[in-house]
């Protein structure tokens, strides 16, 4: 066993059901506990199993639609398609880049016979999918548009600023440099911000 394989926690899967909810109720009560104190979600140890497994997949929703979905979406769009949610693998090693991401909840894995399953939640999946394909008409549609540049540029500012009280122009500048095919510079920013 190597190293590897004694840090991740494998599920019990019914191999029907790929949706957050019934993944993370592949998990032990104790190795749900540890999920809570991993991602800082606050869990009572009395709580039954359903409770807990709630509060976990509504924390790790949340998360992978936000802080973690940047790191999500470079993972996913390396996989051979979007529709895909299941892989078998023949040892951990195979998807050992995936293990960080397994360890916080966002991907499971199952043993199946002498191969693992690499299980990616529906949720998690479909939220990339949807964002990316969102972010893509986006593009498509207004990317000739200054008025429409400014809106999502505003729009990313006052977000930014609710969350982090301030933002950089760089920051902004390095956002829409990532999901935009035309780039924008610190100067056009400005000039769109005013």
């Amino acid at each position: 066993m190597t190293s590897t394989e004694a840090n991740v926690a494998y599920i019990k899967w019914d191999k029907k059901n790929t949706e957050l909810v019934a993944l993370l109720k592949g998990h032990t009560k104790a190795e749900l506990v540890d999920q809570a104190e991993r991602q800082a979600v606050a869990v009572k140890k009395s709580w039954n199993k359903t409770e807990m497994v709630n509060a976990l997949a509504e924390n790790t929703t949340e998360q992978a639609e936000t802080i973690y979905h940047p790191i999500l979406k470079e993972v996913l769009i390396r996989l051979p398609d979007l529709e895909t949610n299941i892989y078998r693998v023949k040892t951990l090693t195979d998807i050992e880049g995936f293990v960080p991401l397994i360890k916080k909840g966002f991907f499971f894995v199952a043993r199946e016979a002498d191969s693992i399953l690499l299980l990616i939640p529906e949720e998690v999946l479909f939220s990339v999918r949807d964002r990316l394909q969102s972010n893509n008409k986006t593009a498509d549609a207004f990317s000739s548009s200054d008025n429409k540049k400014a809106q999502i540029l505003n729009s990313w500012k006052e977000k930014a600023m609710a969350i982090y009280g301030n933002v950089s122009l760089e920051h902004l500048k390095t956002t829409w440099n990532r999901y935009f095919d035309e780039p924008v510079t610190i100067e056009e920013i400005k000039d769109l911000l005013n």
